[in-house]
């Protein structure tokens, strides 16, 4: 390494030569001897890589386009990417996420039954909203299916974004409803260049907050359309703080991060060898199962019009050659002078396959944060074992879960809610002048799928012990464990309970 002799090693020469030349020696072995073995560049494994520290959106914005396109790509064509996706999708979100409002009545001076009353009304409202088609702006999804969309695109592309939009329908309680835009259609307008404030399709101001969002009237590389581009600029808050557009991505690993890679961009590379590794040996075993029988007449005519597959040469002329490098199982070849089939034995299937493609798999299932045996839908290893993957899948999705709640959930409810007040459908004394207020009419709890279990018995009675100690609830137990709400559970039950003694009533009086 480079090191420099600086002012105060010459003026020490002067005095000193013999201390300035031990100066200079100290130093010239401290840069050889770097106090990170990882940044020796003196090492052959070291000595040739070469980086540099660029800004977050230096590092991920020039690669976003490329990124994209071989994430869909592997996730369309590729099983254990499809897998990584699917399996974060169905027990991050599965069937959609249950809310129940849960507002902090002693804040708001409410007894218990007003508490319960607003929240039941609360609550039908968002059901109405929610379980129809309207809640989306093209009318096709219920919010549902719209959390499966933003969930699995945020996964594929990176980022994907909601913009809150206002559409009074015939029949619709409430004019509120959701565009979901991809994140490719995020660009800078006529695809300028980043610049400072206007990066990546998003405007920003001095302190990096967003002022704006960009976006194309369609994909860069729609084929169905013609005619120039177009952008519109969409305001990323209202005047009094309430948010139009919802930007929703993983974790920000940089503090100046402005897009966001997909998720499987650490093993893309992986992937796509793993993919061709896998054609190959599949190939080759099929080629391995094929075999052909060669026969020779004295006048070389045997079968002369049978050889040729269909399709595959219209004569007896020039098919000869074209039969040679045609494989099927079971082909007949008629054999000319000094002609003779060779045996082919590839020796497959490869024994090291399998091994290879679990190593893969695990590397993935790091890379994606998803346990190999989750990723290929495969237990073999002990109950221990098998639990703890569990145990370690579930605490990424409980990740994942909170960060899809609080980026798209809970804003959107927020917005149906802050309609229904202004509509005049819920009461909400300060609602709209008061923030703390406005925060306690709208704290929610939100429920996803189910926890995975391997031993529901075992699950059941650590449930049963944690509640004895007090340290667990029933709420969230059946929230966990069945994805439902509890209140609502055992307003069923109840329901039931009361069926159960009725019948059991009438029955005794039948009997008598």
């Amino acid at each position: 390494m480079k090191f420099e002799v600086t002012r105060l090693d010459r003026a020490i020469a002067i005095v000193s030569p013999g201390m300035a030349l031990r100066r200079v020696q100290a130093r010239a072995a401290m840069s050889v001897v770097s106090g990170y073995s990882g940044a020796r560049r003196d090492r052959g494994a070291t000595a040739r890589w070469t980086t540099l520290a660029a800004s977050a959106d230096a590092d991920t914005l020039p690669d976003l386009d490329t990124l994209r396109a071989r994430s869909r790509d592997l996730v369309r064509n590729d099983p254990i990417a499809a897998s990584a996706v699917s399996t974060k999708v169905t027990n991050v979100v599965g069937p959609g996420h249950l809310v129940r409002p849960d507002i902090n009545a002693g804040l708001l001076g409410l007894d218990a039954d007003q508490k319960k009353a607003w929240e039941e009304q609360a609550l039908a409202i968002w059901q109405e909203w929610a379980e129809g088609r309207n809640c989306d702006i093209t009318r096709t999804q219920n919010f549902a299916e719209m959390e499966d969309t933003v969930y699995r695109g945020r996964l594929e592309t990176g980022d994907i974004f909601s913009i809150r939009r206002y559409r009074e329908r015939p029949g619709s309680l409430l004019g509120t409803c959701c565009q979901l835009v991809e994140g490719d259609r995020c660009s800078n307008p006529h695809f300028w260049a980043d610049r400072p404030g206007l990066a990546g399709g998003i405007e920003s101001d001095r302190d990096g907050a967003p002022i704006a969002y960009h976006f194309a009237d369609r994909h860069s590389l729609d084929l169905m359309t013609s005619g120039a581009h177009e952008w519109r600029r969409v305001p990323a808050f209202t005047r009094n703080g309430r948010r139009i557009v919802l930007h929703i991505h993983g974790s920000r690993p940089r503090p100046d991060m402005t897009r966001y890679a997909p998720m499987l961009a650490p093993v893309i590379e992986s992937l796509k060898q793993r993919s061709r590794y896998s054609e190959a040996e599949l190939m080759a075993a099929v080629v391995s199962a094929c075999f052909a029988i060669g026969m020779k007449s004295p006048d070389g005519q045997l079968g002369a019009g049978l050889t040729a597959p269909e399709g595959n040469g219209s004569g007896a002329a020039g098919s000869q050659q074209a039969d040679i490098r045609f494989t099927e199982p079971g082909i007949i070849y008629d054999l000319a002078d000094n002609e003779e089939v060779m045996n082919f034995e590839p020796g497959r299937p490869n024994p090291a396959y399998e091994p290879f493609v679990t190593q893969v798999a695990r590397e993935v299932g790091a890379g994606t944060d998803v346990p190999y045996e989750l990723l290929l839908k495969h237990f073999q290893a002990s109950y221990s074992a098998s639990r703890a993957a569990l145990e370690m899948a579930w605490q990424g999705f409980r990740v994942e879960r909170s960060r899809h709640v609080s980026q798209f959930c809970q804003p959107t409810y927020e917005d149906v809610i802050s309609e229904a007040v202004a509509r005049g459908l819920l009461e909400a004394p300060g609602f709209f002048t008061a923030p703390l207020m406005r925060r306690a009419w709208l704290t929610a709890t939100w429920m996803g799928p189910a926890r995975l279990t391997i031993d529901p018995v075992k699950d059941a009675n650590a449930d049963k012990t944690y509640l004895e100690m007090g340290v667990q609830t029933r709420t969230r137990i059946c929230a966990e464990r069945f994805g439902q709400d509890y209140q609502t559970v055992r307003a069923r039950r109840e329901e039931e309970d009361r069926e159960a003694g009725t019948s059991g009533t009438e029955e005794t009086s039948n009997a008598d």
